[in-house]
């Protein structure tokens, strides 16, 4: 069942300092606040995770109504953009900015695709509070792989699928590669080195920090009728098990539930 996408109603009447009012010059040195975070995520949300124009996931959020003109952070006059599309969109008529906002690409299409950007030259992971080393395979359920890795061209390369309990792929990751179906998260938040995926608010169905050189994936993946939670210290596996703070290195897989021989959806 597809998962209903929840859109936030931001308030208007946010807090802008008292010397920005319509028509007012920006005062020398002031920066301009960096925009609020509920209204980046309606932005993301109405433009389904990507850039409006090219549906790309790293975001810029542009103002139709520029800021010099009118200091606000209104999402109605507001669009998410990508680094490549927004100065060439800043420079269209307003009508048409508007008209791209009304039909952004990712919604049209139904459906989210853009690539994680990292360097990242080992395979070594913390998943769920453990560390795999030189593991291939990190989690597996039945013979089919839910968490890899490898190296290619000197660079990791990670491929993930995150189901729901009926076996449906919500998120799938090939190789850097993700895809997934608009509606069925509340929120991804991408940034350099760094995907959040949301199920709700405070809700992380999906989280890889690649920021630092321990790469990091947390996350809710459901295999069969069981959840299996990576925590950032533990994860909880079918029965009750908890695996905390093991060391794996250079087996080839890390985690098996079920039998490998088998196929967990002929079961």
């Amino acid at each position: 069942m597809a998962r209903t996408r929840v859109r936030i109603r931001v308030q208007e009447a946010l807090y802008i300092p008292a010397f920005f009012q319509k028509d007012s010059a920006v005062p020398s040195g002031y920066s301009r606040p960096a925009t609020p975070q509920p209204v980046e995520r309606a932005l993301r949300q109405e433009a389904g995770f990507g850039c409006a124009k090219c549906g790309h996931p790293y975001l810029e959020y542009h103002h139709i109504v520029p800021f010099s003109e009118e200091a606000h952070f209104r999402p109605q006059d507001m669009i998410a953009l990508c680094g490549n599309c927004h100065p060439a969109v800043a420079k269209w008529q307003r009508d048409r900015q508007y008209e791209l906002k009304a039909k952004p690409k990712n919604i049209q299409n139904g459906k989210f695709l853009g690539a994680l950007e990292f360097d990242k030259r080992d395979l070594i992971f913390k998943v769920g509070g453990s560390w795999y080393d030189e593991t291939p395979v990190i989690l597996q359920f039945f013979n089919k792989p839910i968490i890899a890795c490898t190296i290619a061209d000197g660079q990791a390369l990670v491929s993930l699928e995150l189901l729901d309990q009926m076996g449906r792929t919500l998120i799938k990751v090939v190789e850097n590669q993700v895809s997934f179906r608009v509606d069925d998260l509340w929120d991804f938040e991408y940034a350099h080195n760094i995907a959040i995926a949301r199920y709700g608010r405070r809700d992380v169905a999906l989280r890889l920090d690649f920021r630092a050189a321990e790469a990091v994936i947390e996350g809710k993946i459901w295999l069969g009728n069981t959840q299996i939670v990576l925590g950032k210290e533990e994860t909880t596996l079918p029965n009750a098990n908890v695996l905390r703070g093991g060391r794996i290195s250079q087996c080839g897989v890390g985690v098996q539930i079920g039998d490998p021989n088998q196929n967990p959806w002929r079961i």
